[in-house]
């Protein structure tokens, strides 16, 4: 076989793995890492490149991997992210109004599959390429029915209402079940170069795809007759309009340098905003009419290697949420119910406001910017084995006064602990295994639903969810 088309085989493959199934990201949207080393190490990569996938993390970190002339990683990951979900029209405690208990909502679809490949080619001393291929994403379905309770559904109000509208099916409204599935892809061909013996520069080209859509929403908008709640610009748009799509494109750039003999490395990335194209089918549920970027992030890295067989390495990232107009607009205010609309809007000459979904101004998630700590261990313990342990902690981005909207995106994980094995048949062939658990978390907080025009006392809302992830992958060095 000749060397172009060895090439163009190992990019087939990368894209045939590159296509994730909607999933539950855990900082945030994000994944914690991405390749079975790196997140079996809380997702640290930045200063410490191991596999096909280190453009991902690090394109400089691509010349530092250890391969003769080629390497492919390919393999998949068994996602289970259990989230759930209260809304009382009161308080927490004392349950939906006509219940004894309340309706505790758990999302169901918890079950993902998610692929992931890379490759990388060094063309000679100084100048390697490769590809890498990331998903992330975010993915609810909840039931808005009351178990036991007469349907509610395309405004056929049951004559028994007490507790019967539940989840986001005011006034019986909505679709039987709500949610949304968010899917990002990002393609990274990539190249790094060799400045000296200890100095690496990297850059990719991130090539984007996203798919969205949402369902039973339609409480939030207005129906041609005038029923719904009216918060959106316009009619239609805003949910049950099926899959739709959006495409863009950024830059990242990367540096990697050895330090003591090669015992410490450094190294940063810088990934650009990815500036998509509209989601037309959504355009008043997202502010800016249905825009919805990837936000800008960067992530700096330490990697010191304390014996020849021990390694420990610290990275540090922070991702631009607010500067994303769907993610860091705020949404309601729980402190002012009878008006809905956060502070800083306006009355428009129209009598409309100015934070109507889908506006310039339109509400959003209230997201804030996270900070991103990880750490992660490796012990080579010979030729053949190698073991691995992490933690990542990132502080849930939304406050507790933004919990409403956030019950569509409960990105409320916060603590992840990792483990990892690696086994080498031969000098060729690698498999890896990655195993992480995000601990359950649950943010409370008011919202701005409550039983009547007044501000809700107390904490009337409540999202919860913990994560576990097995994944296993193959790589094969020529």
């Amino acid at each position: 076989m000749s060397s172009l088309s060895k090439k163009a085989l190992v990019f087939s493959l990368v894209a045939g793995f590159a296509i994730p199934t909607s999933v539950f990201a855990t900082n945030g949207y994000f994944l914690i890492g991405y390749g079975a080393k790196s997140r079996s190490m809380g997702g640290v990569g930045t200063a410490y490149a191991q596999d096909a996938l280190a453009a991902a993390t690090n394109p400089a970190g691509m010349a530092d991997v250890d391969v003769d002339t080629m390497r492919i990683d390919f393999g998949g990951e068994y996602f289970r992210p259990k989230r759930s979900f209260r809304h009382d029209s009161a308080t927490l405690e004392s349950g939906f109004p006509g219940s004894d208990t309340g309706v505790n909502h758990r999302s169901g679809s918890n079950d993902f599959l998610i692929p992931s490949g890379g490759a990388i080619y060094k063309f000679n001393r100084k100048l390697t390429m490769g590809l890498a291929a990331i998903g992330n994403g975010a993915n609810t379905r909840y039931d808005q029915q009351v178990p036991g309770a007469p349907e509610c559904i395309d405004g056929n109000i049951p004559s028994d209402n007490v507790g019967r509208s539940t989840a986001f099916n005011f006034n019986c409204l909505g679709s039987p079940t709500a949610g949304v599935n968010l899917l990002q892809m990002q393609m990274l061909p990539s190249i790094a170069y060799k400045v000296n013996k200890n100095h690496y520069v990297g850059a990719s080209l991130a090539v984007a795809v996203q798919s969205f859509r949402a369902y039973g929403l339609q409480a939030f908008g207005k129906t041609e007759d005038g029923k719904g709640l009216g918060y959106t610009d316009g009619t239609g748009k805003l949910t049950n309009e099926g899959n739709d799509w959006s495409y863009g494109a950024g830059v990242r750039l990367g540096w990697l340098g050895k330090f003591f003999d090669k015992r410490l490395s450094l190294g940063a990335n810088y990934a650009s905003r990815v500036y998509m194209t509209e989601f037309d089918k959504y355009e008043n549920l997202f502010a800016e009419q249905g825009d919805f970027d990837i936000p800008e992030h960067f992530t700096l890295g330490a990697a010191f290697k304390a014996t020849d067989k021990l390694t420990v390495a610290f990275d540090y990232q922070k991702i631009y949420y607010s500067d994303v107009a769907s993610v860091g607009n705020p949404g309601p205010d729980p402190a002012k119910p009878s008006s809905f609309f956060p502070d800083g809007c306006t009355t428009l000459p129209d009598g409309s406001n100015s934070c109507l979904l889908g506006r310039d101004d339109g509400m959003g998630f209230g997201w804030d910017d996270a900070d991103v700590y990880k750490i992660g261990f490796n012990y080579d313990h010979n030729d053949t084995w190698s073991f691995r342990a992490g933690y990542n902690y990132a502080e849930a981005p939304m406050d507790d006064d933004q919990i409403l909207f956030n019950f569509l995106a409960p990105a409320v994980v916060e603590h992840h602990g990792t483990l990892g094995v690696s086994y080498r048949p031969n000098r060729n062939m690698e498999w890896n295994f990655n195993y992480m658990h995000a601990f359950k978390n649950t943010i409370k907080g008011p919202t701005a639903l409550g039983p009547t025009s007044q501000p809700v006392v107390g904490e009337n809302g409540s999202a919860e969810m913990f994560i576990n992830s097995f994944g296993v992958s193959f790589a094969y060095k020529m």
